[in-house]
């Protein structure tokens, strides 16, 4: 397939349409899409709500962020894979030329859960990343599961932004924006093809690739309620033989114009396999740098819950 978006073609194509209208945009990403710019050149202008990049670098930074996230280290000590995971977001963090900051390490502490209950190394699955912030967790997908293909699927100004800072922390990575079933079918058999990228108005194609995990961390909260029916219509349905799902989002929220999203009112069915259901302690918490450094989010609308579920199945 001659016209298969790959590479910069793939970045030049999401720079043209990065302004354009998305039919499933909310209407709080109507207003955070406007806040800030990015192109395929790299250029990124303004502030984004996507996560946290410091590039405070110097070694009294770097000790004082690696004490206050010891807490958060204690949280994941039941996960075996913890340490190669967070080995991994800190090569990550360098290869950004940033630091590894909360947001970094709670996508680490995500990525040792979800390796906990599922089987990531059956390379005739793929992994899905729904949404992501400057690539964090699809990076970590990428490098600790390297027999498996990785999708990724966002609104069309957060993908381009996840594209180029997933190319710093993996450079040979070959990656394809794929728009079409079809496409989608050819990019899976490419062996070349480490990434594939999908607009999230395309996103119903996905239900083509065997996803084998699927991830999504704080933006189903910010979804509308029919387009995460959609998500789970595609986990349900797609081609593998059971997915699992790991979804870390507020119990509640209330979105502009009055939507409200709640997350054990997803469309969950009495028949998942519910593996871990709970708070998420790495989120709750989180640190600053005056007393008494460790905060606990409380209040109805500041609870994060996570769940790890492996999804009844559905005929498509």
């Amino acid at each position: 397939m001659d016209n298969l978006l790959t590479d910069h073609e793939a970045l030049a194509s999401l720079e043209e349409h990065a302004e354009g209208p998305e039919r499933n945009r909310s209407a709080y990403w109507e207003e955070e899409i406007k806040s800030f710019s990015v192109k395929a050149d790299g250029t990124v202008t303004g502030q984004t709500v996507l996560g946290n990049v410091s590039v405070k670098m110097n070694p009294l930074h770097t000790l004082a962020h690696w004490i206050l996230q010891w807490p958060f280290r204690i949280m994941g000590r039941n996960y075996k894979t913890l340490g190669e995971c967070e080995r991994l977001g800190r090569l990550i963090a360098r290869r950004q030329g940033r630091q590894f900051t909360h947001d970094m390490l709670r996508q680490v502490l995500s990525l040792a859960l979800i390796r906990h209950y599922a089987d990531v190394d059956n390379s005739d699955d793929c992994n899905l990343v729904i949404g992501d912030g400057f690539g964090v967790l699809t990076s970590l997908f990428i490098l600790a599961t390297p027999k498996r293909r990785t999708i990724l699927v966002n609104l069309t100004k957060p993908l381009l932004l996840d594209l180029l800072y997933i190319q710093k922390a993996v450079s040979d990575l070959r990656f394809a924006l794929v728009s079409a079933a079809d496409e989608m079918e050819w990019a899976l058999g490419r062996p070349d093809i480490g990434l594939i990228a999908v607009r999230a108005e395309d996103a119903s194609i996905i239900a083509k690739a065997p996803i084998g995990v699927a991830a999504n961390i704080v933006s189903m909260q910010e979804m509308n309620p029919p387009v995460i029916a959609e998500y789970f219509r595609i986990l349900r349905q797609n081609k593998a033989r059971e997915t699992s799902f790991y979804c870390c989002n507020k119990l509640y929220k209330k979105l502009s114009y009055g939507t409200e999203v709640r997350f054990l009112e997803y469309p969950w069915q009495p028949t998942d396999n519910i593996l871990h259901d709970s708070a998420c302690p790495w989120s709750q918490w989180y640190y600053a740098k005056r007393p008494p450094f460790w905060i606990y989010r409380r209040g109805k609308e500041r609870v994060i819950w996570h769940r790890m579920a492996t999804l009844a199945k559905e005929e498509g």
